[in-house]
């Protein structure tokens, strides 16, 4: 599992976290299927669709995200600032 970088996570010297990239394969969404609030965890699931050869269409979760309400804010500010370029 190669190293890839590192990332800063608060401004103390221990602070810094090794990234790793196990080299999964990106994921394809179409839809959200979960977007909730429950006691400062926010949850999230995405699903790709997908159409059988009789035309009979069909969402498979592909991805469910759990984080703090910080870590999805924080999400969502990085999500404004790719707009912005």
């Amino acid at each position: 599992m190669p190293n890839v970088g590192k990332i800063r996570i608060g401004d103390r010297p221990e602070d810094v976290v090794i990234l790793f990239d196990k080299g999964e394969p990106p994921l394809h969404v179409d839809l959200f299927t979960e977007l909730a609030d429950e006691e400062g965890i926010i949850r999230v699931s995405f699903a790709a669709v997908t159409q059988d050869g009789e035309g009979l269409r069909k969402a498979d979760i592909v991805a469910r995200l759990r984080m703090t309400k910080e870590m999805a804010w924080e999400l969502c500010r990085a999500l404004k600032a790719l707009d912005r370029r």
